[in-house]
């Protein structure tokens, strides 16, 4: 039987059949679900049966309803969703648990996909306009090139020292 819990350390164990095709949620009385919080609007939102989970909607509340941290208008529930009104936060267990994934078993190893080896597919092309981007040269060319370079700087400077007076 889908329910919601609530999740609040204002409203502790706090815990809702929904056994209704159509579930009001407020503040006031008359509703199915009564919420005595100042976030929660007198008809904040509704809980509406669709096939066997239920949907939420909210009723333009002031501080809104949320499913799973997001501002919501209308959602389809799922087992474990966290659901909230105004401030209150709920979690919603569904009709239809949702199926855990399961956990490689210790000390099993992991296999990869089949055929990738290098990680780069056949039809990559490189569209880099640098040419060569990533081929690793020789460095030693640098290195003779800076030492030529601070060679003359140092014969130039020996030939200026020498000619002025």
């Amino acid at each position: 039987m889908p329910r919601i819990v609530s999740e609040s350390k204002e409203i502790p164990q706090m815990t809702i059949d929904l056994v209704g095709p159509r579930m009001a949620v407020g503040r006031v009385d008359g509703n199915e679900i009564q919420i005595v919080h100042g976030s929660i609007s007198s008809r904040h939102a509704e809980l509406v049966l669709d096939g066997v989970e239920y949907r939420v909607r909210d009723l333009e509340s002031t501080n809104g309803t949320r499913v799973n941290d997001e501002k919501t208008m209308d959602a389809l529930l799922q087992d474990r969703d966290r659901l909230q009104f105004g401030q209150i936060p709920f979690r919603y267990e569904g009709a239809v648990a949702k199926a855990a994934l399961a956990l490689p078993q210790p000390g099993s190893s992991f296999q990869m996909e089949q055929g990738v080896e290098e990680g780069i597919p056949e039809n990559f092309r490189n569209l880099s306009p640098i040419k060569g981007k990533g081929q690793s040269g020789s460095p030693t060319w640098i290195l003779a090139v800076g030492g030529l370079v601070a060679l003359l700087g140092l014969g130039f400077y020996v030939f200026r020292m020498l000619l002025t007076p």
